[in-house]
Order: structure tokens, then C-alpha cells, then sequence
């Protein structure tokens, strides 16, 4: 149940409210901030030239979709991979996408929009890729380069 306060305590918390002060210079009047542009940390273009290389150095780099498998099953996975010398590469979106939009791979961009690995390889082994690939449900092929030739799921499997 509610009470009032009494009078003499009603003007003492009037008397002591806090009030702001007023700035001395309208924010009208004052120039406008700059927004500080964000530099990139060294690991950030550590990582960049880290996925250059990859696809300087690479024929066939495959972009698949990953959805969340348990780690012995991504364990098993890499191994049967590695030992057709295919690497298993867990990239940022925020780190690849403007690498490629300022490389020959730019068409590849619209691949990059959920969780992606890269499956990257110095040889073109699309078909033991795509064995693997079959036994993990989790893991979808949504295109890939080989030999710089941009090629969708369809061009993978027809090629391999």
C-alpha cells in the first residue's frame, strides 16, 4: 500500500533533483563529427593474405556449406581428405569476401553468405572430393574453381 510523502521530505528531494547542465554551445552549432574509419588489425591482413595465397597457389578450391557436425566427424573428415592432399579451410566470411571482390574470383562472392569452408587442393581431385563429400551429410558443395574455371555443383560433379 502506497503513502505519501510527507511535505518538508517532498521539498527536500525537489530541492536536490538533479538537473543537467545546458551545454555552453548549441550541438547545432558544432562541426559535424567524423566517423573514424575502422583500420585493419594485422591479424585481419595476416588472415587476407593468408586466403590470397590459398587461391594464388591452389587448382581446385571448392566453397562448401558448413552446418555444425561433431568434432570427431570433422576430425575424420580432414584425415580422409589430407590423404588425397586436400586441405580442409575455416574462413570468416568478413575476411574473404573483399579478397575476392578485388580478385578474378569475384563471382564467387555470392557462395559466401552462411558458414563456408574451403576444400583446397594443388591438384584437381574433385572426384575423391566428392566421394568424401557423400559420406558427410553436413557438409554441401556449392560450387568451385578448378583450374580457374568457376564451375557450380553440377559443373563439379560432370567434371569429375
Amino acid at each position: 500500500h502506497w503513502k505519501a510523502m510527507h511535505f518538508q521530505r517532498q521539498k527536500l528531494m525537489a530541492v536536490t533533483e538533479y538537473l543537467a547542465p545546458r551545454p555552453a554551445v548549441p550541438p547545432r552549432c558544432l562541426a559535424p563529427r567524423k566517423e573514424t574509419l575502422e583500420e585493419d588489425d594485422g591479424y585481419v591482413r595476416l588472415l587476407r593474405r593468408q586466403v590470397e595465397e590459398v587461391f594464388r597457389d591452389n587448382r581446385m578450391i571448392a566453397v562448401c556449406q558448413y552446418n555444425s557436425m561433431p568434432d570427431e566427424d570433422v576430425v575424420l573428415m580432414r584425415h580422409y581428405l589430407r590423404k588425397h592432399n586436400i586441405e580442409v579451410k575455416f574462413v570468416l566470411n568478413e575476411i574473404i569476401r573483399p579478397v575476392l571482390s578485388q580478385s578474378k574470383y569475384k563471382n564467387l562472392l555470392p557462395l559466401f553468405v552462411a558458414r563456408n569452408i574451403l576444400l583446397v587442393s594443388p591438384e584437381t581431385k574433385a572426384k575423391e572430393m566428392l566421394r568424401v563429400l557423400k559420406g558427410v551429410p553436413q557438409i554441401n558443395l556449392l560450387g568451385a574453381c578448378i583450374d580457374d574455371t568457376i564451375l557450380s555443383r553440377q559443373g563439379v560433379e560432370k567434371f569429375a
